[in-house]
């Protein structure tokens, strides 16, 4: 499949779309848990879910949205590394990009099954993936200001400025 030079403005939108709402995860992940804990005391009886709800809709939307991305990666492609990258660069790259894709697509699935049970030990898993995910994001800004700061290629360019048209890179060559 010939892959796009840059990413395609859906693309970008998820993208930026996700990272806002894992802010709102992030701000509200306390509401939610405290919630969780009423919720366990009152048994049968639910208690009301006030601003925790911004939580559970937010990780709906990042479930959806990271399936949405995982869907135009197979059929649309992605933008090749760039040119000249070292082999740790594209390995750790692509390391974290699809760890993104396992921690954002199970984080949403293991949070709302510990909803829906209830259940406190995959509520403890879904709160004990937080460190992953901040480790990955860490890495993924450090990944891009290296790439702006240190080896200045314009990579940032490619998740802020959409593809237009049909540029196109040709696949490699077998060698």
């Amino acid at each position: 499949m010939p892959q796009p030079a840059r990413y395609a403005a859906i693309q970008i939108a998820l993208h930026w779309g996700v990272v806002i709402l894992i802010v709102v995860q992030l701000l509200t992940g306390g509401l939610m848990e405290s919630y969780f804990r009423a919720l366990m005391r009152a048994g049968e009886d639910r208690p009301e879910l006030g601003a925790a709800v911004w939580h559970m809709v937010s990780g709906a939307m990042i479930l959806v949205f990271m399936l949405t991305r995982l869907a135009l990666r197979f059929t649309h492609g992605v933008p090749p590394p760039v040119a000249g990258s070292p082999g740790w660069d594209v390995v750790l790259s692509r390391l974290n990009h699809w760890l993104f894709y396992v921690v954002l697509i199970a984080m949403p699935v293991v949070g709302l099954s510990a909803y829906l049970i209830p259940s406190r030990p995959l509520a403890n898993l879904h709160a004990s993936v937080v460190p992953v995910l901040l480790v990955l994001v860490a890495l993924h800004i450090l990944g891009a200001l290296y790439h702006q700061f240190i080896r200045k290629d314009g990579l940032i360019r490619r998740m802020t400025t959409p593809e237009r048209g049909v540029e196109r890179v040709p696949p490699a060559r077998p060698r």
